[in-house]
This record gives C-alpha cells, structure tokens and sequence, in this order.
C-alpha cells in the first residue's frame, strides 16, 4: 500500500530525491495498469468465442471485441476512450518490442510510448520494427519532444508515399476571423500551406522591420500585428515598402546581423531583412490631410503605383533545407527543414518551385581559429549552432538560433586575462535561465572535449551531453551501437529493407555505418 513521506523536515536534497521516486513509482503503476490491461484483452473471453476483432495494427493478433467493454466500465470511463488505449498498448507490445521493453523497465513514460505507438500505428509490421529499433537507443536521451520529431521524421522516411497522402488529406487551408470581440481586438485563426505561411511570415518581418526603422515604439510582436493589418490595405502597404527602398539613410547594419541570416531560426528573415537599409521616419500623416491609410500623400490609385523594380518589393526568407547527395541527384527520400520539419521531394518543390532561390555553398566549420575578444564572431557563432542544433542544458529543447553562446570557462578579464579565450571548443548554447544558473546558482558545468558537456547541479545531480545532444542521466545504459552517438544528432537512417526471406527488416551493419557517416548524409535532429 502507498505512503505518504512526510517532506516537511527534508533538505533540498532529499526533498529532491522523494520526487525522483515518486515518478518512479508513478510508472510502476502506469506499467502495471498497462499490463493488466493487456492481460484482460488477451485472457477475455465471452459467451460467442468466434467474435474476434484485430483492434491494433499490422502484426497484432485478434482479440475479443467486447473486452473493452469491461474495462470502460471497470475504470469509470468510455468506451470510446479506452479502446484507442488498448490499441496503442497493442501496437507498443507487438509492433515496438525494444520501446516497450524500455516502458516496462520505467526508462520511459507510458503516455510517450502510446504516442509514438499512434504515430507509428498506420506503418506495416516491418516498418514499424524498423522504427522501433532506430529509436531505441535514443529513448531515455532525449526530451519527449526532441524524440517525438524524430519518430515524425521516421515514419516519413520509412512510407513517403503514405506521408504524401496524409500531407494532402489535412492540407485544407482556412482563415477565421473571430465574431465577437473584447477589448477592441479580434481572434484570427487559420491554417495555410508551408510556402504562403512562410511568405505571410517574411513580408511581416518585412514590414515590421520598416516600422521599427521608423521609430515605432512598439514591441516586435506588436508591431508584427500592426503589419498584418496594413496587409489588409494592399495599397498602403505598397507605399511603404517602396517608400523605405527609396529613401535609405548612411546608417549600417552590424556584420552580426547580416550573418545571423543564415541560421536556422525564426529570427533568419528578421535579419536578413535588417540589411537592408534603415528608414527615415515617415511624415506626420495627422497633418497630411489623407488619413492612415493612405500614407506619404499618395491618393487613390497613386498609392498602388509601383515605382521601383518588383523584385525588390518581395520580402526575403530563409529556409536552410538539408538533403542528402542521393536525394538531391535520384529526386527520391526526404529533406529536413530547419523551419518545418522533414518534408518530402514532392514538398520541397511545391515550396521552392516557383520562388527565386539562392543556393548558399555548406558551410564549413572547420577551420574556425580562437580570438581573443570576448565578443564572439560571427563565423564562430556559426560553427558552434552547426554543432549544436539545440541548447546544451541537460534535455533541451530550445533551438540554438536566438539563444547566447556562453564560455564553458568563464572570460577572464583583466590580471587572470589570457589570449584564445573565445574559442568554438569553448562555446555552447544557453537559454538565459540556465546561464544564470551557472554564473550565480551554482550549477558546474565543463566541456572535456569539444561539444561535450558535464553538469553538475548544486544538489550533486550529474549530466552527460553529448555532441549530439543525447542526455545521459547515470541511471540509464547510454547505448554502445556505432549510431548512438553521431555526430550532431541521431542519424536518419536508410529506408527499412525486406530481409532475405520477406520477414524482419535488414539492419545496416556496424561497417556499414561507420562508412556512412564519412559520407554526406541528412542528418534529423530531434
């Protein structure tokens, strides 16, 4: 029977230990509530033995058709929410053996496991096989939703044809416009394909870009909605953007700025955007005599007069898309997005084939040599975010774009000054918050080996990450495959094969892999 600890006496410490038991005991009984659950599907029998029903998927065997019957009723619930459960249970034993071994073991959640069990569910036996045993060694290193994309990019990989029917089943674009409104604002919700919903995003950068230059006081994300309301008056926002070409300032825009360009984040349009040259105020249109909307004095069809060349009106995005040579040449798998995710060839070019781009050369970050300033270049900055897509704390999720570059060992200024402190094998991404913790909480942190990173807790709690930014927490196996560590991430895989007699998937031996990782490759991050 289960007892309370009184934690009222307790240190930190030992506080801190209670509710690492408490999850522990937390998934005993989700395990043991899952395997009594099975044990009732396979064990119930009715008064019709021959009504048998295949609940789970490819590989799952028949089961009674009303045993989720006695188990919503047992349990206080429907049976429309507990039959999903026991499919996905079905799916976890028999489609997913090694995730399941770990879910039993307590290495990880069952509410995660049925989700990559849903994922998973619509795969044949030996795709599924295939995933599972990808995933495996990542199960207990990586954050929930680290590990959730990288089943997403699976499933993908492994039917891509499967993923193009779903891509264009939900592929239903719809805007709404609230009716009611509060405050003199209004909702807007709506669903738009990746390509217009990255041009939406480029021309608000585009325009909010051109109302900070003009002074606005407005926070980012206000003048971001400011901008989707000049959209609604196509003239006005005509106006502005070639007002801002043809009226440039001497002011210039830091290298930084401009480099940061081409990461891989949110902020990439932003500041590609900034280069362009900053705006001199507009005119005080209270005085004008043509109200807001129809700015710099232009009236009726002289606002929508286009007066520069049109290419330079178009907002500028950028969208760093990784393919492997194969797939580049053959026109067959799949790319990854920093900003979408795993696409597919016929995505890719729905999304690129009737846009100008540039092709930008792989950047290369070896090379990259110490500096002795504090301040960090921004090629440096560069190579650090190609090796670390996501922040260094243990089981990040935060993507590396906009975050600081912290120095593993603190700068030293002045007498403990020393040359090449600034270097990419001392550099890591943090958020703010565990960068404070560092400098001021007490928290320990050291990078033995370039890319790899110990930390320390105040409490004494130690973590392991990786170049690849897998967690490794001391109380699970790291894993001793040749793919449990790559370089930058876990790998995505060749498409699952048909072994010799049709059975289990063939898995790439451990030659194999070591010769691919020499070879250009897509690599998925999580």
């Amino acid at each position: 029977m289960f007892e309370y600890v009184d934690v009222s006496g307790l240190d930190a410490g030992a506080a801190l230990g209670v509710v690492e038991q408490a999850q522990v005991d937390q998934r005993r009984a989700e395990v043991q509530q899952a395997l009594g659950m099975l044990r009732v599907v396979h064990a119930y029998r009715h008064q019709v033995p021959a009504d048998k029903v295949q609940l789970g998927g490819d590989g799952t065997g028949l089961v009674d058709d009303f045993a989720c019957l006695e188990l919503a009723a047992a349990l206080h619930r429907s049976v429309d929410s507990v039959t999903p459960q026991v499919v996905e249970l079905l799916n976890l034993e028999v489609r997913l053996p090694r995730l399941w071994e770990a879910t039993v073991a307590c290495g990880v959640p069952v509410w995660l496991a049925r989700r990559i069990a849903r994922v998973t569910g619509d795969l044949s036996l030996r795709k599924a096989v295939w995933v599972d045993a990808t995933i495996a060694p990542f199960a207990t290193r990586l954050s929930p939703g680290r590990l959730l994309k990288f089943v997403d990019a699976l499933v993908v990989q492994a039917d891509p044809v499967a993923a193009e029917a779903r891509w264009a089943a939900r592929n239903s674009t719809k805007v709404e416009i609230g009716v009611m409104g509060r405050d003199g604002l209004r909702d807007i919700y709506g669903w738009l394909s990746a390509a217009d919903a990255t041009y939406l995003d480029a021309a608000l950068e585009q325009l909010s870009t051109i109302l900070a230059g003009q002074g606005s006081a407005e926070t980012a994300a206000e003048r971001r909605a400011t901008a989707l309301g000049i959209l609604a008056t196509p003239a006005r926002a005509l106006a502005l953007i070639q007002h801002a070409l043809e009226r440039p300032t001497l002011m210039t825009v830091p290298d930084e700025a401009c480099e940061l360009a081409s990461e891989p984040s949110r902020r990439a349009a932003d500041t590609s955007l900034s280069a362009q040259p900053p705006m001199v105020p507009e005119r005080d249109e209270r005085h004008d005599g043509h109200g807001p909307r129809s700015p710099f004095g232009c009236t009726g069809h002289t606002c929508g007069t286009i007066t520069v060349p049109p290419d330079r009106l178009l907002p500028q995005a950028t969208l760093v898309i990784h393919l492997s040579d194969d797939t580049l040449t053959t026109g067959v798998g799949i790319g990854r997005c920093e900003q979408l995710g795993p696409l597919t060839i016929t995505q890719i070019t729905r999304l690129l084939g009737h846009s100008r781009v540039e092709v930008r050369p792989v950047f290369n970050p070896n090379g990259i040599i110490a500096v002795d300033d504090y301040e960090i270049p921004a090629p440096m900055r560069r190579a650090v975010l190609q090796r670390h897509r996501f922040e260094i704390f243990p089981y990040g999720t935060a993507t590396t774009g906009s975050l600081d570059l912290d120095h593993t060992k603190p700068y030293r200024w002045g007498q403990g000054w020393t040359p090449g402190q600034t270097d990419p094998d001392n550099l890591g991404p943090l958020r703010r918050k565990p960068h404070r913790g560092k400098t001021h909480a007490g928290w320990r942190l050291a990078q033995h080996e370039p890319g790899t990173f110990t930390w320390t807790s105040p409490l004494g709690r130690r973590y392991l990450i990786t170049a690849a930014g897998l967690t490794n927490d001391y109380q699970h196996a790291p894993g001793t495959q040749p793919w449990d560590n790559p370089l930058g991430g876990p790998l995505l895989p060749d498409p699952p094969t048909r072994g010799p007699r049709g059975g289990q998937p063939r898995l790439t031996s451990r030659a194999a892999l070591r010769r691919n990782r020499t070879r250009p490759r897509i690599r998925l991050r999580p």
